[in-house]
């Protein structure tokens, strides 16, 4: 196992997601609502009990994830934290464009990852939930040197999708976290 990508509900309507990946193999999501995972302990247990192999957890440490990583922090699990808001500092693949935010970054890079033309043979779940999170995202470039891509707001996918797109985000983390 290369990582855990944890997107944490921590109580409410959306759903806490794991998602599990091995190199370019992502396995089947644990898909938990968020009525039972009401704090950062029950998440952080959740992402025990799947944990393999010496892992990594990339969890959202943004708002409710933070009493997350917290939880994953003091048990001793192994996390990368997935903060959206900080600076990028990567580039496209062909190195034309920045991002916005690290958020932006590691939508793009998962997006990259997915293209047929890229190299990468990624294998996702049959899930049409998860591949409506993936197709959701609209992109802008926005003025820079060089120019950067902003992945539109959680808000505003939501507002489309007419729920979060935790599967998405938890493919992502995955994606981002751990390296290859």
């Amino acid at each position: 196992m290369s990582s855990i990508g944890l997107d944490v509900a921590r109580g409410g309507k959306d759903d806490t997601v794991l998602t599990p990946r091995w190199g370019t193999w992502f396995g089947e999501q644990k898909i938990v609502p968020g009525r039972d995972t009401p704090d950062g302990p029950s998440v952080a247990a959740l992402a025990a009990g799947m944990l393999r192999e010496g892992a990594v957890i990339g969890v959202d440490n943004i708002g409710v994830g933070a009493d997350a990583e917290t939880s994953l922090k003091n048990a001793n699990l192994p996390y990368e934290a997935m903060n959206g808001a900080e600076k990028a500092t990567a580039h496209t693949r062909d190195g034309a464009f920045g991002f916005a935010t690290r958020r932006s970054e590691m939508w793009w890079m998962l997006r990259e990852a997915l293209d047929p033309d890229y190299g990468f043979d990624i294998a996702l779940p049959p899930d049409p939930a998860l591949m409506a999170d993936l197709c959701t995202p609209s992109y802008e470039v926005r003025p820079g040197t060089p120019p950067k891509i902003y992945v539109e707001s959680t808000k505003d996918m939501m507002k489309r999708l007419g729920r979060s797109p935790d599967r998405g985000s938890s493919a992502v983390y995955a994606w981002n976290a751990g390296g290859m």
